[in-house]
């Protein structure tokens, strides 16, 4: 396979998961009126925090299964879980059953989520490792952008429960592509599971403060996006009265991400991962500041076209630094790469949908807690990836037996 193809492989594996919240978007106004909600209910949110809870609980599940038997079965159990919950979130009668089947869905979702890290870090390391990563999100943004138009397509012709099933049908497509890819992890570096082995894995994981550094940045990074998915809809709506409109500039923001991502990633090869992180993310804070202190002053509801804008350039710019993040957390984890990316999937996605549940209860008619969360979290994230740069040249060569990452195989 061509490392292109590669790249769109992996794109495709990890846009699983954008697809299983962002083509639910446009429905979230059926989905109340179907199951009973009031029409400005904020527990449609739960679709969205359910599911990054089934994202992250199950991560560790994922990690030492695909050291054992391999990077593709476990990737396609995991496909497997994901139809069976877009399945029952399709046909649930009731609003509780719908929420079950959406981290049932998550669960799923979350064996693409960490064989995506795991496989990258199979065959790459170093800015090599962090531009295909990057590349990879750009064009995973490419989901984003198109999804919501998907959803509101199928909300056309059909109801909210057609959008519900519609990411399985793409899954079992998704599966015939995988086909073509080949097993990353060969038999000879697999890993027994065993109860001690495992934990000595998880340990060694921990112990990399680099790894652990990055990784709480990201998932403070992602506490306050995952706030903007599972509220955007009803911010649209409720505060600017745009909900019909929601669709088409969830799309737009989409495509500038992933300009911006792919953009960055070629400046990757020229500067390297670090040197963006340290331009961009304080950058990306300090914008963040100044949205929240706009939006407090506005009294929560800012001018609509230049609040977008800046939400828009804050999410590019979290999104160009996210998966280098994710690649300085696993480049001491050549020889635990799927434990490491369980673990990393684990604080990231768990703790994320935790922090972005306290936004989502303060979300009532204001822009203005979301605009908190990036700046307050966004600032917290900044910190710890400071704090894991600083422990990079001693993680790097102590970590997996001081040996170092393994060199990347050519494709």
């Amino acid at each position: 396979m061509a490392e292109r193809e590669f790249i769109a492989v992996l794109a495709a594996i990890s846009a699983t998961t954008a697809l299983g919240i962002d083509m639910a978007l446009p429905a979230f106004a059926d989905i109340r009126t179907g199951l009973g909600l009031a029409p400005d209910s904020t527990r449609v949110a739960l679709t969205v925090t359910l599911y990054f809870l089934g994202l992250a609980s199950a991560q560790m599940l994922y990690g030492p299964f695909t050291d054992r038997f391999g990077r593709k079965p476990v990737l396609y159990v995991g496909l497997g879980l994901y139809a069976l919950g877009a399945l029952g979130s399709a046909l649930a009668p009731t609003f509780g059953v719908l929420v079950a089947s959406r981290f049932v869905w998550g669960v799923g979702a979350a064996g693409p989520r960490a064989l995506t890290l795991a496989i990258g870090r199979d065959l790459y390391d170093g800015d090599r490792l962090a531009r295909i990563l990057a590349v990879v999100a750009s064009v995973f943004m490419v989901v984003p952008a198109l999804a919501p138009l998907l959803g509101q397509a199928v909300l056309s012709i059909g109801s909210w429960r057609w959008v519900m099933a519609t990411p399985m049908a793409v899954t079992l497509m998704l599966a015939v592509w995988l086909t073509r890819l080949p097993e990353s992890l060969p038999p000879e570096r697999r890993r027994p599971i065993t109860l001690g082995r495992t934990g000595d894995a998880i340990a060694a994981v921990f112990a990399s403060r680099l790894t652990i550094g990055s990784a709480l940045a990201v998932m403070f990074d992602f506490g306050a996006f995952a706030a903007f998915l599972g509220s955007s809809q009803l911010l649209f709506d409720d505060v600017y009265g745009r909900g019909d409109q929601f669709a088409y500039y969830f799309a737009g923001m989409s495509l500038f991400m992933g300009a911006v991502v792919f953009t960055g990633s070629r400046q990757v090869n020229r500067v390297g991962a670090d040197r963006v992180i340290v331009v961009v993310l304080p950058t990306t804070v300090g914008l963040a500041v100044v949205v929240a202190l706009w939006s407090w002053q506005a009294g929560g509801r800012p001018a609509f076209f230049a609040w977008f804008a800046a939400l828009t350039v804050i999410n590019s710019l979290r999104t160009l630094v996210s998966p280098l993040l994710q690649a300085q957390a696993m480049e001491p984890m050549g020889e635990l790469a799927g434990t490491a990316a369980a673990v990393i999937g684990t604080i990231t996605l768990g703790g994320g949908a935790v922090l972005a549940s306290f936004v989502d209860r303060a979300i009532a008619g204001s822009v203005t807690p979301l605009a908190l969360a990036y700046a307050g979290y966004g600032a917290i994230g900044l910190g710890f990836a400071l704090w894991a740069r600083r422990h990079r040249p001693a993680d790097l060569s102590t970590v997996s037996g001081g040996t170092g990452p393994r060199a990347p195989r050519r494709r």
